[in-house]
C-alpha cells in the first residue's frame, strides 16, 4: 500500500549549515502533534563538504528529502527547487537554524485558508525579542520588524523563517523571484507581489519560530561578500513595484551608501531583465503598487506621501 502524502512540507534551504539542519528537523518533529503528516525538503545549496546538512536520526531521514545543488542557487531559487519536490498541500518555509513551538502543524492547518499566507512569530534564541512580521521601507526597499502585534493581524511582509501557505497559492504566485541573486530582498518582494495578486498575509502568535540570528561579526563577513547582490536585489524589487517617479530616488540612495557596488548592481539589473519583469507584473497582477500603498497607509522612509505614478 502506498503511504499517504504528507499534509505539510517544511522547506529548508541550507548552505554550510551542517548539523543545525538536523536539529531543526528534530525540533519540528518533537513539537508536531502529527509528525507522520510532516515531511522535510532540504536543498543543500552548494555547501562545503564539511558543512553539508546533517539530517539526524533514522526517523528524521525517513521523512526528509535532500537535494544537492552543484552550483550556488541562493535562497529564492533553493526554496523554489524544494517546493517543486514537496508533496504536501501546505508549504512551511523556514531557515535551517530554527526551533518550532508546540503544535505548530495543527495551528498551521487550522489557520490557513485559500488566498491566505501566515506570517508566524519569530523569537530570538539569544534574547526575549519577538518579531511580528515586517513592514516595507520605501524607496530604499528594505524592511523593519514589527515589534508589536499589528492591531488587525495583517502584515506587509512575512519573514523567511516563518512563511506558511498552500502549495497551490505558492504555484499561482510563481514562487520567489529567481531574477534576484543569492541573498536579500526575496521575502519582501514575494510578500508585496502576493498582496498585489489578491492574497493576504495574516500574522499569528499561535506559531512561534525561534531563530538563530547571526552574531555581528558573522553578519559583517556575510554581508560584505554578498553586498553587490543585495544592492541589485533591492533595485530589482523597486523596479518591479515602485511608481516610476521613485525609482531614480531609490537608485540614488543606494549609490550614496554603496558607491563601490552600484555600477555592478546596475549592470545586473539590465542583464537580468528588471524592466521586463515590471511589465509582466503590471500586465498580470490585479492590483498596482498604489493600491498596496493605500491598503497600508504607507509613507516613505522620511514620513512623506508615496506618489501613485
Amino acid at each position: 500500500m502506498t503511504a499517504a502524502p504528507p499534509g505539510i512540507s517544511v522547506v529548508l534551504p541550507a548552505r554550510d549549515e551542517g548539523d543545525r539542519v538536523g536539529a531543526t528537523i528534530a525540533s519540528a518533529l518533537d513539537a508536531a502533534t502529527g509528525p507522520d503528516g510532516v515531511e522535510f525538503v532540504v536543498v543543500d545549496d552548494c555547501s562545503a563538504p564539511e558543512r553539508r546538512p546533517g539530517v539526524g536520526d533514522a526517523a528524521a531521514r525517513r521523512r526528509t528529502t535532500v537535494i544537492r545543488s552543484g552550483r550556488h542557487l541562493g535562497v529564492g531559487a533553493a526554496r523554489n527547487l524544494a517546493a517543486r519536490h514537496a508533496r504536501g498541500r501546505i508549504l512551511f518555509v523556514t531557515d535551517a537554524h530554527t526551533r518550532f513551538s508546540d503544535g505548530w502543524d495543527r495551528a498551521a492547518t487550522r489557520l490557513l485558508a485559500p488566498g491566505r499566507i501566515l506570517s508566524v512569530t519569530i523569537a530570538d534564541s539569544a534574547s526575549a525579542w519577538r518579531g511580528h512580521g515586517c513592514r516595507l521601507v520605501v524607496p530604499y526597499m528594505g524592511t523593519r520588524w514589527n515589534t508589536a502585534v499589528p492591531e488587525d493581524r495583517l502584515v506587509q511582509v512575512a519573514s523567511s523563517a516563518g512563511t506558511v501557505l498552500e502549495r497551490a497559492l505558492f504555484d499561482r504566485l510563481g514562487g520567489y523571484d529567481e531574477g534576484m541573486v543569492h541573498y536579500g530582498g526575496f521575502e519582501p518582494e514575494f510578500s508585496v507581489r502576493a498582496w498585489r495578486a489578491g492574497a493576504e498575509i495574516a500574522h499569528t502568535t499561535d506559531i512561534e519560530i525561534t531563530h538563530r540570528f547571526k552574531p555581528r561579526e558573522e553578519v559583517d563577513s556575510f554581508v560584505g561578500a554578498a553586498r553587490t547582490a543585495m544592492v541589485h536585489n533591492c533595485l530589482r524589487f523597486g523596479t518591479a513595484h515602485l511608481p516610476e517617479s521613485m525609482i531614480l530616488e531609490m537608485v540614488r540612495l543606494h549609490a550614496l551608501e554603496f558607491p563601490e557596488h552600484i555600477r555592478a548592481a546596475l549592470a545586473l539589473l539590465e542583464e537580468r531583465g528588471a524592466w521586463r519583469r515590471r511589465e509582466e507584473l503590471a500586465a498580470t497582477l490585479p492590483h498596482d503598487f498604489a493600491w498596496f500603498v493605500r491598503r497600508f497607509g504607507l509613507l516613505d522612509q522620511i514620513g512623506g506621501p508615496v506618489p501613485e505614478k
